[in-house]
């Protein structure tokens, strides 16, 4: 059971109000017709926090309008976002929890579930259009003896101009310990999608996968956890395919200094529209090292992405993606940060993707001051720079797809942004 303070209160709500002016010199994200525009945001928010002994929860809502300067645009917006998250522990066995988030915007960076403005690199979306995307979950942990079980079920919406992507996942996985230092789990999933409209690439249909995973840790030490893992894949759409991978993975972390994470192994793809099998060097890491008022953090990711798990449905791709971090606590109430991040996402012969390959360049920098306990003020700038190789894309049969890829472009993008927050 949760331990809260005699004074928190059960239900408290926090309000709050910002003011967003933004410059872009490539609002449409399309060399071809670059245009400028400065947009002015208002949004009001609301949280709201629950806090009893067996039942913690938040709401926090977002409502902004926006008023764009470009002679093309719609001049008026409307950019609603949702997110809450609810926890009831039944008994020390028993918990249950539940969320929700829904976004609706023009930025491809939040067209996503795990989407952000600020780490976009990743992203497959690279035109301005408004879209509606949801993430539900709901999952229960029961501990059975030395049994930890969980079973779950998660829902993804992507509703763009010309498609959209339903996706349900059920699934449930145990874990148990083996000894004193070592953990045994194991898992299955069960994925059934369905996409509509007009997409780029052969992902219109509904789409089955059956996914079994497990894994082996053992406890080190103290500050240090390793194993080995291994999951594969059945996927049934209009090509099927498979995705088998085995990885050795590790955590260490030391309070206050040097900290990793992450895993190193082999992924295949294998499907029956395409020649041949496709293989790679699969990889998730993260380093991070604090020092006396920075931290540097930097990580690399590699390996094959179902794209609909995460929203807009792009089919099977090959990514990779290497970024660094730098932030500095100037003063107390003046923090500063750079970043740089390299990705590069590429169809997969036999994976349903009509994508062209793309590799995208992001820069950035941005500072922020607390001025009061309730105000705050935060500017930032970012470069991002996208190049598509249109010569090298494929469709379902391996061969270079005929279709055009619409959604990406080669863009240059230098965005400024200055934010005034406050708090009630």
């Amino acid at each position: 059971m949760s331990v809260i303070p005699l004074n928190a209160p059960q239900l408290s709500f926090i309000s709050g109000v910002s003011v967003t002016e933004q410059y872009t010199d490539n609002f449409h994200l399309d060399d071809r017709r670059r245009v400028e525009n400065f947009r002015t945001l208002l949004t009001g928010s609301l949280t709201a926090t629950l806090n009893y002994p067996n039942t913690q929860g938040s709401l926090t809502t977002n409502l902004s309008g926006a008023y764009d300067t470009s002679r093309d645009s719609d001049h008026y917006s409307f950019f609603p976002s949702f997110s809450g998250s609810l926890q009831h522990t039944f008994n020390p066995r028993m918990r249950l929890v539940v969320s929700d988030t829904f976004v609706r915007d023009d930025d491809p960076a939040l067209s996503n579930p795990t989407g952000n403005a600020a780490n976009n690199s990743t992203n497959l979306r690279g035109e301005r259009s408004t879209f509606s995307t949801n993430s539900f979950s709901v999952s229960l942990s029961w501990l059975i003896d030395i049994v930890q079980t969980q079973v779950y079920y998660r829902n993804s919406l992507f509703i763009g101009q010309h498609e959209t992507t339903l996706g349900h996942i059920f699934g449930g996985n145990a874990s148990m310990p083996v000894g004193a230092l070592n953990t045994l789990s194991a898992g299955y999933e069960f994925t059934t999608r369905d996409t509509t409209g007009d997409t780029t690439g052969d992902a219109i249909g509904q789409t089955q996968v059956h996914r079994v995973f497990g894994s082996f840790s053992r406890q080190l030490d103290t500050f240090t956890t390793a194993g080995v893992s291994s999951s594969y894949s059945m996927i049934f759409s209009n090509t099927d395919s498979r995705i088998a991978n085995i990885s050795l993975f590790a955590a260490h972390g030391v309070p206050g200094g040097f900290s990793l994470s992450g895993s190193v192994g082999y992924s295949l793809f294998d499907s029956d529209a395409a020649p041949s099998l496709r293989h790679t060097f699969s990889s998730s890491i993260t380093a991070s090292y604090r020092f006396a008022f920075a931290t540097l953090t930097a990580g690399y990711f590699q390996d094959f992405r179902q794209t609909a798990d995460e929203g807009e449905d792009f089919g099977i791709i090959l990514s990779r993606t290497a970024f660094v971090i730098f932030s500095y606590a100037i003063t107390p109430f003046i923090t500063a940060s750079a970043r740089g991040q390299y990705s590069r996402n590429e169809p997969v012969s036999g994976g349903g993707s009509g994508i062209a390959p793309q590799s995208t360049y992001v820069a950035g920098a941005s500072i922020s001051w607390r001025m009061l306990t309730w105000l705050s003020l935060t500017g930032a700038y970012t470069w991002t720079k996208r190049d598509v190789d249109r010569g090298g894309r494929v469709d379902t049969t391996g061969s270079a797809g005929d279709n055009r890829d619409t959604t990406n472009v080669n863009s240059t993008e230098n965005r400024a942004t200055v934010t005034l927050s406050a708090r009630f």
